[in-house]
């Protein structure tokens, strides 16, 4: 019961030594904040916004969607390769084949999902 008594403490003692020293980072900034003024970004040494206006949030958005069209794209072909050798490994096994058939069919469909989505989004983006 002795060991833990020290345990205990000594981790009590390294979690506030580790309180004392992160915590001047947390409370130091760039300028001193006056009373009833909300502080920017910048008042608060942080960089500031990548959004400033409606186009911003827009560009933000759309790199999103480019990352999440090019991961699907990219599943769906490693999706097609798997189904491949699922169905070069099925030797004769029919119940194999209707597998790797049903994962191939599937993954072109997310394809097809993929594209169509990328030109609805080009249409909506065309409109406004």
């Amino acid at each position: 019961m002795n060991i833990s008594i020290k345990r205990a403490g000594s981790k009590i003692g390294f979690i506030i030594i580790l309180i004392i020293l992160i915590s001047p980072a947390f409370l130091t900034t760039k300028a001193a904040i006056t009373p009833g003024k909300i502080p920017s970004a910048g008042d608060l040494g942080l960089p500031a916004s990548p959004v400033q206006d409606v186009g911003g949030l827009v560009g933000i958005i759309d790199s999103i969607l480019v990352v999440t069209y090019i991961t699907a794209l990219c599943l769906a072909i490693l999706f097609i390769i798997f189904a491949a050798i699922n169905y070069l490994g099925a030797a004769g096994d029919t119940e194999k084949i209707k597998k790797a058939h049903h994962q191939i069919i599937y993954a072109l469909i997310a394809i097809a999902v993929t594209l169509i989505s990328v030109g609805a989004v080009q249409i909506v983006k065309s409109i406004l």
